[in-house]
């Protein structure tokens, strides 16, 4: 451990040593935060939806099937109990939740104004906006299909107020876009710092000859590698921690979930950018090669995460292709337990995939970088 501590210690000599790196890891990211904290999201499409049908006649059946042809929505479920409809948009099961009243086709033929429930994740305050339109165009051609096909019921429905939803948007009351694009701005300049830190900080110690002068020493090739790593690991957190205090103090965006659950998460994601910044280093001989393999991953991890376009709008080998990377689960995750306070219970598929696929990468660029030294 002695051995250890001391490389910890060298480790952070050396990357304060220049002093351009402060402003890498604490200035450049703040203003990465405050210029893209307004993003253009794309349009929506696959909005899951879940349904509970308490009248359970040809006009409620209808409406669903206004919904179902629409090719906007995606059927994820029927429930019958109303309790449990807040539990689907709590886990991410559904965007959208629609509830139809009883004696919903008897308030329309006796020419009442029926009630329909919604109950809408806004988290993502774009996304809820444009899901509520299409529940508005979707309910003014249900009431144009009634006159056409029903005559006997156009007076009636003529005279009556349009069919209206009252909605409550859950988790992002006021649908504002910073909210939900912040968090995923904040696990990008983790993704960043972390991978470009660890890459090129490697081969600069091979153009220097530092790292061959480690090489001869009694230091074994695990404690070399350990004491490499830490020091990146504790950045990263620190680089996540003022990141969200920067949040908070410029947008007021504050963690309604576990901080520590967010530091647990961050430390599994770190480890899979370390092991990938790891690996980057095994493969080049100069800082120009590392920068550039570094970005190459970089771009590929950004676009297939979500974060510019989302991946139900992807094709269905590119959604494939983005289960291999970590920052999709990530970004995720923070998102969840941002805005909604989400535990780790809701949470266990994304930390799972992202355990697996963070140790794998992180094992093998280690074993990678013991036989390097061999």
């Amino acid at each position: 451990m002695r051995q250890i501590f001391y490389l910890i210690q060298k480790e952070f000599r050396q990357i304060f040593r220049d002093k351009s790196m402060i402003g890498i890891l604490f200035i450049i990211p703040l203003i990465q935060i405050f210029i893209l904290g307004n993003a253009v999201t794309t349009d929506v499409k696959n909005i899951k939806l879940v349904v509970q049908d308490q009248d359970k006649t040809p006009y409620s059946r209808e409406l669903l099937r206004q919904f179902i042809h629409s090719g906007y929505f995606k059927i994820n479920g029927i429930e019958e109990d109303y309790n449990k409809l807040s539990s689907y948009l709590d886990s991410g099961k559904a965007n959208l939740v629609i509830v139809i009243p009883k004696h919903f086709q008897r308030d329309i033929v006796l020419g009442n104004k029926p009630d329909i429930q919604l109950l809408v994740d806004g988290v993502d305050g774009n996304s809820s906006g444009v899901s509520l339109g299409y529940v508005n165009d979707i309910m003014q051609n249900y009431q144009e299909r009634l006159i056409e096909h029903l005559p006997e019921l156009s007076l009636q429905i003529k005279n009556m107020h349009r069919v209206e939803a009252e909605p409550r948007f859950w988790f992002n009351p006021n649908l504002e876009s910073k909210p939900y694009i912040v968090p995923g701005i904040i696990a990008l300049i983790l993704l960043v710092i972390t991978l470009f830190l660890t890459s090129m900080g490697v081969v600069r110690e091979k153009e220097i000859g530092t790292l061959e002068q480690l090489m001869v020493t009694p230091i074994k090739s695990y404690q070399l590698v350990t004491g490499k790593i830490i020091p990146f690991c504790i950045l990263g957190l620190l680089e996540i921690m003022i990141g969200m205090g920067f949040v908070y103090l410029i947008f007021g965006i504050g963690i309604k979930g576990s901080f520590f659950l967010i530091l647990f998460e961050s430390l599994i994601f770190v480890l899979s950018t370390l092991g990938l910044g790891i690996f980057i280093s095994t493969i080049s001989d100069t800082q120009q090669q590392a920068l550039f393999m570094a970005w190459f991953f970089m771009i590929f991890s950004i676009l297939l995460s979500g974060f510019f376009i989302p991946i139900a709008n992807m094709p269905p080998v590119i959604q494939q292709i983005t289960r291999l990377n970590p920052l999709r689960y990530f970004i995720v995750i923070l998102r969840e337990i941002y805005l909604k306070g989400t535990s780790l219970k809701d949470l266990i598929p994304e930390t799972l995939s992202m355990i697996t696929f963070s140790a794998c990468l992180f094992f093998a660029a280690v074993i990678r970088f013991k036989k390097k030294l061999g």
